[in-house]
């Protein structure tokens, strides 16, 4: 089929008809039945049936659908692709990919600044896991990625810009330090086990000797710090969701103290834009504010 022909089908098979389909495409409606027509021809078999009126899919349509989707899901890709390579060209756009932690902590703030001095600058954040942020920086639709942990890949520039304390939150025990050993291993609220922190903390825990199998595992750092804040339980998140997470109790640092590294993500080969660099020693200065606040919290 000629891609003509796929995108007839396509417009046919989601709105349902062949005058909507003829309408999306811009074109009349003989002319798209003729695309259909040939379309068949060359495929040997009919794609549609005229029931009442209605174009009805074949199952030989149906099998073909899910192909046909992962073309035009390409085709969006490489049309995004090329708009986020236009606007890097021309040096006023990029595209940011962080924890959700980050994104209401850090991020919004460095965001803020930069936009302050730089208002024509288009700019796209997304909130999302560390997986997702490195396979959507190898697709191209992000420039930056704002993790916890390094995810160090082949083909991925890693820049390591600050390590952030782990703290402990429980409205049971405020400010001051705590052993691991310590911790109520029954009203320990846990991390989703793809957390970076949460296999840290595994690991510092099992060094302690303490079984920890929390009943309640939350996908991220704020959610855990609500619920603590609701008085489910306790839990450990970094210092940046506690410093920016209001009603929570006074975090208490841990014996030994434990830290979990915010790293900045870009392809290898990918040269950092003068934005990127912008943003980047904003990151690096808006981490050592909070930081500094930290310390005079616990």
């Amino acid at each position: 089929m000629r891609l003509r022909q796929i995108e007839v089908f396509y417009a046919i098979m989601t709105t349902g008809s062949l005058r909507r389909a003829a309408e999306v495409l811009h074109v009349s409606q003989p002319a798209a039945s003729k695309v259909l027509r040939y379309a068949e021809q060359s495929l040997g078999f009919a794609l549609f049936e005229r029931k009442g009126g209605r174009l009805v899919p074949t199952r030989e349509a149906q099998i073909m659908l899910p192909h046909v989707n992962a073309i035009f899901g390409k085709l969006s890709d490489l049309r995004r692709l090329t708009h986020n390579l236009r606007y890097a060209r021309d040096g006023h756009s990029i595209s940011i990919g962080c924890v959700p932690s980050l994104g209401l902590s850090l991020i919004p703030r460095v965001i803020q600044n930069y936009r302050a001095e730089h208002p024509n600058t288009e700019i796209t954040i997304d909130a999302l896991h560390g997986s997702e942020i490195v396979s959507r920086i190898f697709n191209h639709d992000l420039d930056l990625g704002v993790v916890f942990g390094d995810y160090a890949r082949e083909g991925l520039t890693a820049h390591h810009i600050a390590d952030i304390p782990l703290v402990l939150i429980d409205k049971e025990r405020e400010g001051g330090s705590i052993a691991l050993t310590d911790i109520d291993p029954a009203r320990y609220l846990g991390l989703s086990e793809k957390d970076p922190t949460a296999g840290l903390l595994e690991m510092a825990l099992d060094e302690a000797g303490i079984e920890a199998t929390p009943a309640i595992r939350v996908r991220t750092h704020f959610m855990a710090a609500e619920l603590v804040r609701l008085g489910v339980g306790c839990t450990i998140v970094d210092a940046l969701t506690v410093l920016h997470h209001p009603g929570l109790p006074r975090p208490c640092t841990l014996s030994p103290p434990l830290s979990v590294t915010c790293t900045v993500l870009f392809r290898a080969d990918y040269a950092l834009s003068h934005i990127s660099r912008d943003i980047l020693k904003l990151m690096r200065r808006e981490l050592g504010v909070d930081l500094q606040t930290l310390a005079t919290m616990v």
